[in-house]
């Protein structure tokens, strides 16, 4: 069985990407006179987006986008366009394959040669028809129909530098695609997995759990090798939340109420120190598409009451705790060290404030409001969001009529 994979927020070309499922608050209909005194300024806005009703549930991120350079590409049902970051001008459109209809799945970040893999409906809603596309041009590069008996009842793919890797359901292996030909690969063929098993996978490893012995397989789909394996490690995978080096969340007991840890591999991915989750942390869902995690081992996720935390995966204890239902993630600022993220107003639920936390200290420091010039605001609940070098993109839809649009606010962090 495939396990729930986790749409990271990553650090890519300095811009990071995050979807919010945040309480919509009601808002007013945005006119001028309602407008914080901390609004930030506004760098471009779109014109109006056709609207999306396109979700495949709490773990993968659908809609979609990639970003690398000055290139935002953002996918829905409608299709896979390409922005300018700077202005907004859209640059190309995604000419679906041959024989496919729309767009129903993305990886989650582009390679680091800028190809992302779409997944395009083959009929009668089996999400299976696989693309590689260069960001920068739109350009298929090549296409193929994926080859599964039980459809595509949750399609997830990622991308690393040499091959894409796709999971199409919940019973069926996985798949890998060279991101040069397209050639087809059976990367668990060689595993010493004699049993059922299950796994979860990212655009560099793939994990495996068999369900007769008390170990894991690990394998770099990226760097060949054979699979390895990691004795004395039970407990089913949850997810690989980040590749270098390799950290996997995995949970202990029956069911989804066993205690979740994480196993800390070494940068050679072959011996694991294996770290209980402390406090709040132990709450960690580590299921949600907002989950995201920093190049400095910090965890931005959900924990069961429905607050949001910033964990630090090395030591397994909390650094922030948020309100509940309150906070979302924006992006990571490397510079400083700082989580940048999404706030509801506490004396007005449906503004968004923009914050640079420091997990050092916990301090929570506001560059400003997401409203626009004419008092108009984006609802929380769908948007996705960007952080840029001190600019926000966000998506979604505006509070007074629905219209869906793209806004990128400039909001500098203050100095920590």
């Amino acid at each position: 069985m495939i396990g729930s994979v986790l749409a990271l927020a990553l650090v890519a070309g300095g811009i990071v990407f995050a979807l919010t499922a945040g309480s919509s608050g009601s808002g007013s209909s945005g006119s001028g006179s309602d407008k914080p005194s901390d609004a930030l300024g506004v760098a471009w806005q779109s014109a109006e987006l056709p609207r999306s009703t396109a979700s495949f549930g709490s773990s993968v991120q659908w809609p979609a986008r990639w970003t690398r350079g000055s290139v935002l590409a953002y996918g829905d049902e409608h299709g896979v366009r390409g922005y300018d970051l700077a202005t907004g001008t859209q640059k190309w459109r995604v000419e679906p394959p041959k024989g496919a209809g729309e767009p129903c799945a993305m990886s989650p970040r582009v390679s680091l040669k800028g190809v992302g893999a779409v997944l395009f409906d083959a009929g009668g809603d089996d999400c299976s028809y696989l693309a590689a596309v260069d960001i920068d041009t739109g350009s298929v590069l090549w296409a193929k129909k994926v080859a599964t008996q039980y459809g595509a009842n949750a399609p997830q793919v990622h991308v690393g530098t040499k091959s894409i890797t796709v999971g199409l359901n919940t019973t069926e292996s996985v798949q890998t695609f060279d991101v040069q030909s397209g050639a087809a690969a059976d990367p668990l063929a060689g595993a010493p997995v004699n049993c059922r098993y299950s796994y979860v996978f990212s655009a560099e490893h793939i994990v495996a759990k068999p369900q007769c012995r008390n170990e894991l397989v690990v394998l770099d789909t990226q760097y060949g090798g054979s699979p390895r394996t990691v004795s004395d490690q039970g407990g089913e995978p949850i997810a690989i939340l980040n590749d270098h080096p390799l950290t996997v969340a995995v949970r202990t007991g029956e069911g989804d109420s066993g205690p979740p840890r994480v196993l800390n591999f070494d940068k050679e991915g072959r011996n694991a120190t294996s770290v209980n989750l402390t406090g709040k942390a132990a709450e960690l869902v580590f299921k949600d598409k907002e989950d995201a995690f920093t190049e400095k081992g910090l965890f931005f996720g959900k924990v069961r009451d429905g607050s949001t935390v910033v964990a630090d995966l090395t030591s397994g204890k909390v650094v922030w705790e948020g309100r509940a239902g309150s906070a979302s993630f924006i992006g990571y600022e490397p510079l400083g060290n700082r989580v940048v993220i999404a706030e509801s107003d506490p004396q007005k639920a449906y503004w968004t404030r923009v914050g640079a936390l420091d997990p050092a200290t916990g301090k929570l420091a506001y560059a400003g409001t997401m409203v626009m010039p004419d008092g108009g605001y984006l609802h929380r609940s769908g948007t996705l969001y960007a952080y840029d070098s001190g600019k926000v993109v966000s998506v979604g839809e505006r509070a007074s009529d629905g219209k869906r649009l793209m806004v990128t606010f400039t909001a500098p962090l203050p100095r920590s």
